[in-house]
């Protein structure tokens, strides 16, 4: 009895040896899900976003997270400017979480079904070069852009990706389609060619340029522009800001004028119609790829 014990205990403890040593091999570990079921922000109304609890939420908002989310779910519920609904970026229950752990990372990538996870550690960078979203319904998730860093680009070359939370040093692409992004700053420039983009709640440095189709931009602030100039543009509280403390991020006394949202009659780069499946494999060429309308 003795014996069989101390033998169970060595494969336990010898399995969490081996765990371990793939973990840190790989720069990613298995961690837990960074959102509960319930949370959610409703953005465009106040500055920063208000948070709330779906069970408790009594703003007719919320009901569109059922509806397009499902039970379980923690949500971002974008407004325009009369509070409509707009957009609700869903943060699925039943995914596959990863953390590029502690120590910075060369570079990560998000694939089919993931959700990425960056640390919420005023340390410095958590990726010290790019990050690649190549994957269908892929999740990148920081805690703030003052802790989950990025010191590369941003490339999304799936669907339906979203990205909360994090600091982009670099570029950001969107080349697909169904993109979120909230709580973000790019220093960078920003491309968008992919179609029914939504952006809300970032800070943007550099240049941007939107190619794409059904663009939704809610109280965002822009270093560079004063308009922007897309097909089916959504806007509500966009403003240019001075950067005048050089810290990255817009103040409120750094504000201009709020950035004026012209809808152009220009053709947009050529997307695909056939309808998006939200499937197909990560690199591979599927359905999942064409462009779609919300």
């Amino acid at each position: 009895m003795e014996n069989g014990l101390v033998e169970n205990r060595y494969w336990q403890f010898a399995a969490l040896l081996f765990a371990s040593s793939c973990g840190a091999e790989s720069g990613q570990s298995a961690v837990a899900r960074p959102y509960e079921a319930g949370d959610a922000t409703l953005i465009g109304d106040k500055q920063g976003g208000e948070e709330t609890d779906l069970g408790d939420c009594e703003d007719a908002a919320c009901e569109s997270v059922d509806e397009q989310c499902g039970d379980g779910a923690a949500a971002d519920i974008i407004l325009d400017d009369q509070r409509n609904v707009v957009d609700v970026i869903c943060y699925e229950r039943d995914v596959s979480v990863e953390s590029v752990g502690i120590d910075a990372v060369k570079s990560a990538e998000a694939g089919n079904n993931t959700v990425l996870v960056l640390d919420g550690e005023a340390d410095g960078l958590d990726v010290e070069g790019d990050v690649t979203i190549s994957g269908n319904n892929a999740l990148v998730y920081g805690e703030g852009p003052d802790v989950s860093v990025i010191g590369g680009t941003l490339d999304i070359e799936k669907n339906n990706a979203i990205v909360r939370g994090v600091r982009i040093m670099d570029d950001v692409t969107i080349t697909k389609n169904n993109t979120q992004m909230a709580f973000c700053v790019i220093e960078g420039d920003l491309t968008i060619t992919g179609n029914n983009t939504t952006l809300a709640e970032c800070v943007v440095l550099g240049n941007v340029r939107v190619l794409g189709l059904n663009t939704v931009f809610v109280q965002n602030r822009f270093a560079t522009l004063e308009q922007l100039r897309a097909k089916n543009l959504t806007c509500n509280d966009n403003f240019r800001f001075f950067d005048d403390d050089e810290d990255g991020m817009a103040a409120q006394n750094e504000l201009g004028p709020e950035v004026i949202c012209i809808d152009s009659d220009e053709s947009p780069m050529p997307q695909s119609e056939v309808d998006d499946s939200r499937t197909g494999d990560a690199g591979i060429p599927s359905s999942a790829d064409a462009g779609t309308s919300r």
